[in-house]
C-alpha cells in the first residue's frame, strides 16, 4: 500500500484544496508533538499546512461558550486526488470524533439578502432553528455604501452550528431561500432628505421591522455620516409599492428643520464659539425648557459631528411648532454675540478648588458678576472655564452698544481674573531643602531608584527631589528660565530638595526622614563589634585562598571582618606565640555567628595532626586493596585520610601535591583529640562528579569550606563487561550536624542535575539577532522574566543560539524542565510576534528629535510601552539593520528626518499620531522695540506663557533690552492742567503732580518666538496682542501725592469709587498699600492721567470740606 501510495506521489498531477475545521480540533489533528499530523502526511504523501496557533486562543472552549461564535480555521492540502482525499477522510474522522458541536460559515451569500433571510424579528431564523435543532447566527446587515464591492469574510458570515446532520438541514434550508430570493426579488430606489433617515430605521429599527413584517421588503439605507439620500427597498415586485407607501407615510410624518449655529455669528473662531454657545443652552437647560413649551424634539450634536459644525436638529410632527422651536433657539443664539463670552485657563486639578465646597465658591462669583460659569467635567481633562456674561437682576447696562461691549468685557475680565487667582491661590507649590548626611542618600534612592519612586510614585509624580550638587545645574535652569542671575547658592552633597505642592511635598519630606530614621537605626544596629585574636599561623587557613572563605562569611552574614595582615591570604611566616587581631562589624547577632565559624575553625585546625609512618612500599599495594578496600576502611572507622606516594586515588580532592612525599612514607591527618572521626557513606550517579566538583574543584571546596568537613569523592567502579558502574560513592568526615549538612548540600545539587533537560528548537536565523539583542540583553531579559529570577546564575546557558554565519536553525535550550518549556513558548511567541510585525515611517524634523525622545528617553519609552512599538531614529544602532519592506533608506526623502515604528500596523499608526502630536508648532510675534519691556514686565509674562499656556518663548540670534534704558521725561511743563486750575485751598498742588512719558521713539521689532501646541501657541499670541494694546495705550504714568487718609474715600465702598474713576479715566491706579505712602500711581494716556487727576482732586476736596 506504502509502494502504492508513494508510485501515486510521484506520477500523479498535483493539486490542492483547502478545507475549514473549528480551532478546537487543531491539536488534536496536530496530536502530541506533532505525531498525528506527521503520520497522516506520510500515510497520504501529502503535505498539510495548518495556520499558525492564534495567540491567547482558547481551543478548549465548550459548548456554553459559543455566543462568542467559535471560529473556523482553513486547512490547505496539497498532494494528488487520492492523497488528498484520504487526507480529508481522516481529518474529518477526527473533528467528527473528538468535536460535539460543528460549525460551518456561509461566505457566499451577499450582505443585503440577510434580513429577508432572517425575516421580521427573526422569524425564518427562528423556526429553521427550531425545525433543524441547530444553532443560526446573522450579522447585522452593512449599510449600502459598506456593503458596495464588499467581499464577505469568515466574521462577517452566516454562521450555522450543531450535529453535523442538524448543521447540514439548516444549510440546505438557507441555501434554499436564497435561490429564491435571488431569483424573486428586485429593488426600488427613492431618495427622501438625509435628516429622516434615522426616524425611518426607529429605535433600534423598529421601523425597519415592522416595514418587513407587513411588505416582506426590506431597506437599505446609507450610514447617518455619508451625505447620500438613496433607499432601497428590497424584496417581491408586486409588494414594492406597499412598502414605498408606508416608507413615504412614515417620512412625511415627521418634520426636520436644522439651524447651524457655526453661521449665525462673525468671528475668527466660528466653530469654537458655536461649541461655546451649545455648553452655555445645554447647561442652562435653554433647550429643554423650549422642547418642553413647543413638544419638539431637539437633538444636539456629540462627539466627531462637532468637528465641523454645530447643527441643531428640530423634529415634530407639526411644521408650525417646528420652525416655532428653531426660531426661538434662533434668536436666543444671536443675543449670544462673541464678547458675551470668556474662557479662564486653569489647569484641570484645581478645577475643584475653584469651585469650592457645594459650589460655594463658584456661586458667589456668579452672583458677584451676574455671569454663569461653566466648569468641564473631570474626565474631559479640559483647562478651559467657560464664563458667559447674564448680568445681575437690575442691573442698568449702557444702552450704547460700544459701551455695553466694554462693560460686558470689562465684566468678564474680573470674574476671569478671580477664578485664575483662586486657582493660583490652590496651585500652592512649596520647595523644602533638607539636610541628610550623603551616606543615608542610596538608601533614600534604594535599589534602580526603586525605594524613591514608591515614595514619590514614579516619574508622573507631581513632587520632584534633587539630591546634592545636582541641584546647582536644575538652579541655573530655573534661574535663567525667569531671567535672573543665580547668586551665592550653597553647593553641599548633604542637601535633598523636595517640590511640589505643599501637601505632598510635607508627605515626602515625612516619608524620607522615615527612611533616614530607619537608616540610621540600621546603622546603629550594624555597629556592635567584637575583636579577638588567633595564632597568626592559622591566619591563611581562615582567610582562604584569595580571600575565598572570609569573603563568604562577610556576604553570608553581611559584617565587616578585618584582619590583622593577611588580607589575601597567603603563607607567612610566623613566631612561635604569635596572634593576630580580628575585628568583626555587623549587627550583634551575625557578628556572633562569625566569631563564632571562624573560632570553630580554629578549634579543628588545632586539633589537626600529621603522623608520617615508614611502610615499605612493598607493603602499600597490600594494605590499599583492591581500588582502594582497605584504606577506605581504615578512613572511615577512624575518620582519617590516608595517603600513599605516587597516588591520588584514595585523595580524591583535586588538592596539590605541595610535600614531597618519599616511596616509604605514609602520611596519616586527621583529629587527635577523635570528637570529629564521625563519617557518611552515600552512593551518587556518576555522571554528576564533575557537576559536584566545579570547576578546579571550587564547588566541592566551597562546600568543604562552608560545613568544616572533609569529603572523598570516589570514582565509579569497573564492572565484569569492562563498563563504569553507574553510581558513585561519597564520604564525609566531620561531625554530625557538619556532615549532615554536607551530604544535604550535595543531594541538592544531585536534584537540580535530575531536572536538567536539553532541547532543541528550529527558528528561523533572520529572528536570531533580535532574540538575543543588544549583548545579549533580550535574551536575557526573557529568561529572566519567565524565570521569576534575576540572578545571572540561573540564567546562564539556558539559551544557546548557533554562531553567526553558521545559518543553523536549530537552538538548544538546556536547563530545568520547567524553565526549559517556559522558555520554549516565549522564544515562540517572540517569533510569531516578529512574523507579524510591519516597518512605518514617519518623517520627524531633526530639530524635534530630542522633544519625541524626552528627557532619559522616558518619553520615547512611554510612547513604545503604551502602543507596543519599536522605534528608531537615524543614527541608532539597529536603525539600518530594520528593514522597510520593499522601500531602500537611500529612497527616503530626507533619511535623517526617517523615523521607524515597528510593531502592528494599527499599533504604528497610533503611534505615529501620537508623535506628530507632540512636534512642537512654531509661530513668530513681533513686538515694538519700545514695548518690548513693558510686555515682558520682568519676566512675569514668560513664566505666564510657560506655566498657563505651555508656551516656550525665545527670542532667535535677536537680544532684546534687559530694561528700558530711556529715561523718564517729565512732562509737568507741557502738561495739560494749569496751577490756576486749581483752588488755593486744595491740599494739592502743581508739585504734588508729577507725568512721565513711559517710552520713547525706538523703531524696530523684537521677535518672540512661541513654541507648543498650536492650539496653545494661538492662545498666547492673543495675550500678547492684548498686552501690546495696553502698552500702546499706557503710555504715561503720573505720580499723585495724596495724604492716607483721603485714601479710603478715593476706593470708596466695595471699591466703587475707584472703579468709577478708572472707567471715566481709562487709567489703571494703584493705591499704597504700606503705611506711610502717600504716593497714588495712574497710568495711561497722557489725557486720561490728567482726568484721573481731576476726579481724584475733586474727591480729595469734598473729603476735606466733609472733614473741616
Amino acid at each position: 500500500m506504502r509502494a502504492k501510495r508513494d508510485l501515486l506521489d510521484n506520477l500523479a498531477v498535483k493539486s490542492e484544496e483547502v478545507i475549514q475545521i473549528p480551532i478546537s480540533a487543531r491539536r488534536y489533528i496536530l496530536g502530541s508533538r506533532g505525531v498525528t499530523l506527521q503520520t497522516i502526511t506520510h500515510e497520504t504523501s501529502t503535505r498539510i499546512q495548518l495556520p499558525p496557533r492564534q495567540e491567547n486562543h482558547n481551543e478548549e472552549k465548550s459548548e456554553l461558550d459559543y455566543d462568542e461564535d467559535e471560529e473556523m480555521m482553513d486547512v490547505k492540502i496539497e498532494g494528488d486526488a487520492k492523497g488528498i482525499s484520504l487526507a480529508k477522510e481522516k481529518i474529518e474522522a477526527i473533528v467528527n470524533n473528538r468535536v460535539t458541536t460543528r460549525v460551518h460559515k456561509i461566505t457566499h451569500i451577499e450582505h443585503h439578502y440577510y434580513p429577508l433571510i432572517s425575516g421580521a424579528h427573526n422569524a425564518h431564523i427562528n423556526q429553521i432553528s427550531n425545525e433543524t435543532g441547530s444553532r443560526i447566527y446573522i450579522p447585522p446587515f452593512l449599510s449600502t455604501e459598506s456593503a458596495e464591492g464588499y467581499e464577505c469574510s469568515s466574521k462577517d458570515a452566516i454562521s450555522i452550528s450543531g450535529d453535523k446532520e442538524a448543521v447540514k438541514k439548516a444549510l440546505d434550508k438557507i441555501e434554499g431561500i436564497y435561490e429564491g430570493l435571488k431569483s424573486n426579488t428586485t429593488t426600488l430606489d427613492v431618495n427622501i432628505p438625509k435628516p429622516q433617515h434615522k426616524y425611518l430605521i426607529g429605535s433600534k429599527g423598529s421601523n425597519l421591522q415592522e416595514i418587513l413584517e407587513k411588505t416582506g421588503c426590506s431597506l437599505e439605507l446609507a450610514p447617518l455620516s455619508h451625505p447620500s439620500e438613496k433607499v432601497t427597498i428590497r424584496g417581491i415586485q408586486n409588494q414594492l409599492v406597499v412598502a414605498l407607501q408606508i416608507v413615504m407615510d412614515k417620512a412625511s410624518s415627521i418634520r426636520v428643520q436644522t439651524l447651524d449655529i457655526t453661521k449665525i455669528h462673525k468671528t475668527d473662531q466660528p466653530l469654537e464659539h458655536a461649541k461655546n454657545i451649545l455648553k452655555y443652552l445645554w447647561n442652562r437647560n435653554k433647550l429643554k425648557k423650549i422642547e418642553s413649551d413647543t413638544g419638539v424634539q431637539i437633538t444636539v450634536p456629540k462627539g466627531p459631528a462637532l468637528e465641523k459644525a454645530v447643527v441643531l436638529e428640530f423634529v415634530g410632527k407639526v411644521l408650525e411648532e417646528v420652525e416655532n422651536a428653531r426660531k426661538e433657539v434662533s434668536e436666543i443664539v444671536k443675543g449670544l454675540s462673541p464678547n458675551y463670552f470668556a474662557v479662564a485657563t486653569i489647569e484641570p486639578h484645581l478645577h475643584r478648588h475653584i469651585i469650592g465646597r457645594k459650589g460655594q465658591n463658584l456661586q458667589r462669583v456668579k452672583d458677584t458678576y451676574g455671569v454663569e460659569i461653566i466648569v468641564p467635567d473631570e474626565k474631559d481633562e479640559s483647562p478651559d472655564i467657560l464664563i458667559v456674561f447674564e448680568g445681575k437682576e437690575g442691573e442698568e447696562i449702557p444702552s450704547d452698544r460700544k459701551k455695553k461691549e466694554t462693560y460686558i468685557k470689562d465684566v468678564l475680565e474680573k470674574a476671569k481674573t478671580e477664578l485664575v487667582k483662586a486657582g493660583q491661590d490652590a496651585s500652592d507649590f512649596a520647595t523644602q531643602t533638607l539636610t541628610i548626611p550623603v551616606r543615608f542618600h542610596r538608601y533614600i534612592i534604594g535599589p534602580k531608584g526603586n525605594t524613591l519612586n514608591n515614595i514619590t510614585g514614579g516619574n508622573d509624580a507631581p513632587v520632584s527631589v534633587k539630591f546634592g550638587s545636582s541641584r546647582t545645574g536644575a538652579a541655573e535652569r530655573s534661574a535663567n528660565a525667569e531671567g535672573k542671575k543665580l547668586v551665592n547658592v550653597p553647593i553641599s552633597d548633604d542637601i535633598v530638595i523636595i517640590k511640589g505642592p505643599t501637601d505632598e511635598v510635607e508627605r515626602v519630606v515625612n516619608e524620607i526622614k522615615n527612611v533616614v530614621d530607619n537608616a540610621k537605626h540600621i546603622e546603629i544596629m550594624n555597629s556592635y563589634t567584637e575583636e579577638f585574636t588567633f595564632p597568626a599561623q592559622y591566619s591563611a587557613h581562615v582567610i582562604g585562598k584569595g580571600g575565598a572563605h572570609v569573603n563568604r562569611l562577610k556576604e553570608s552574614l553581611s559584617v565587616k571582618i578585618d584582619i590583622e595582615g593577611g588580607a589575601k591570604g597567603e603563607e607567612k611566616k610566623t613566631n612561635p606565640g604569635e596572634n593576630v587581631k580580628v575585628t568583626i562589624m555587623g549587627m550583634k547577632s551575625n557578628v556572633e555567628k562569625a566569631n563564632e565559624k571562624i573560632l570553630d575553625l580554629i578549634d579543628k585546625l588545632q586539633d589537626a595532626t600529621v603522623i608520617h609512618l615508614k611502610v615499605p612500599a612493598e607493603y602499600h599495594k597490600s594494605l590499599i586493596g583492591a581500588k582502594g578496600r582497605y584504606v577506605k576502611r581504615l578512613e572511615e572507622k577512624y575518620g582519617v585520610h590516608i595517603r600513599f606516594p605516587k597516588t591520588n586515588q584514595a585523595n580524591g580532592e583535586g588538592e596539590e601535591d605541595i610535600y614531597a612525599q618519599k616511596s616509604d612514607e605514609v602520611i596519616i591527618k586527621g583529629g587527635k583529640k577523635g570528637d570529629h572521626d564521625h563519617s557518611i557513606n552515600f552512593k551518587i550517579p556518576a555522571k554528576y562528579l564533575p557537576h559536584i566538583v566545579g570547576k578546579n574543584g571550587s564547588r566541592i571546596t566551597e562546600i568543604k569550606y562552608d560545613t568544616f568537613t572533609r569529603i572523598d569523592l570516589g570514582r565509579p567502579e569497573i564492572l565484569e563487561d569492562g563498563s563504569e558502574q553507574e553510581v558513585a560513592n561519597v564520604v564525609i568526615h566531620g561531625t554530625k550536624s557538619d556532615i549532615c549538612n554536607a551530604q544535604e548540600k550535595i543531594l541538592n545539587i544531585v536534584k537540580e542535575l535530575e531536572n536538567q533537560i536539553t532541547l532543541t528548537i528550529h527558528i528561523d536565523p533572520q529572528h536570531h539577532k533580535y532574540l538575543i539583542g543588544p549583548g545579549g540583553s533580550r535574551i536575557r531579559e526573557t529568561v529572566a522574566n519567565v524565570s521569576g529570577s534575576e540572578e545571572k546564575g540561573s540564567q546562564a546557558g539556558v539559551v544557546k543560539f548557533p554562531r553567526p554565519g553558521d545559518n543553523s536553525d536549530e537552538v538548544i535550550l538546556k536547563g530545568d524542565k520547567e524553565l526549559v518549556e517556559k522558555v520554549k513558548l516565549e522564544l515562540e511567541r517572540l517569533v510569531e510576534e516578529q512574523n507579524n510585525l510591519k516597518v512605518g515611517i514617519v518623517q520627524i524634523p531633526r530639530a524635534q528629535h530630542p522633544i519625541i525622545i524626552g528627557r532619559n528617553a522616558n518619553q520615547l519609552k512611554e510612547i513604545q510601552s503604551r502602543f507596543n512599538v519599536e522605534i528608531q531614529f537615524p543614527g541608532s544602532r539597529s536603525y539600518h539593520d530594520t528593514p522597510i519592506g520593499e522601500i531602500s533608506i537611500e529612497e527616503i526623502e530626507n533619511s535623517e528626518e526617517a523615523v521607524k515604528i515597528i510593531g502592528k500596523e494599527e499599533n504604528i499608526e497610533a503611534a505615529k499620531a501620537d508623535i506628530l502630536s507632540r512636534i512642537r508648532y512654531v509661530h513668530t510675534v513681533n513686538i515694538p522695540r519700545k514695548f518690548h519691556c513693558a510686555v515682558f514686565a520682568n519676566g512675569s509674562t514668560i513664566r505666564k506663557l510657560r506655566n498657563e499656556f505651555h508656551v516656550i518663548v525665545d527670542h532667535g540670534e535677536e537680544i532684546p533690552p534687559e530694561k528700558n534704558d530711556l529715561q523718564f521725561i517729565k512732562l509737568n511743563d507741557e502738561a495739560s492742567i494749569k496751577e490756576n486750575d486749581l483752588e488755593n485751598e486744595s491740599s494739592l498742588s502743581k508739585r504734588d503732580y508729577e507725568i512721565f512719558e513711559n517710552y520713547g521713539e525706538e523703531v524696530g521689532d523684537i521677535s518672540w518666538n512661541l513654541k507648543g501646541e498650536k492650539s496653545q501657541v494661538e492662545k498666547a499670541e492673543v495675550y500678547l496682542r492684548e498686552l501690546i494694546e495696553e502698552a500702546s495705550n499706557f503710555t504715561h504714568t503720573g505720580h499723585i501725592t495724596i495724604p492716607q487718609q483721603y485714601h479710603c474715600h478715593i476706593i470708596g465702598r466695595g471699591g466703587a469709587t475707584i472703579t468709577r474713576i478708572r472707567t471715566e479715566s481709562g487709567c489703571k491706579i494703584e493705591v499704597p498699600k504700606i503705611k506711610g505712602d502717600d504716593n497714588v500711581i495712574v497710568t495711561g494716556s497722557q489725557r486720561g492721567i490728567d482726568e484721573a487727576y481731576r476726579l481724584l482732586n475733586d474727591i480729595v476736596e469734598r473729603a476735606e470740606k466733609n472733614i473741616h
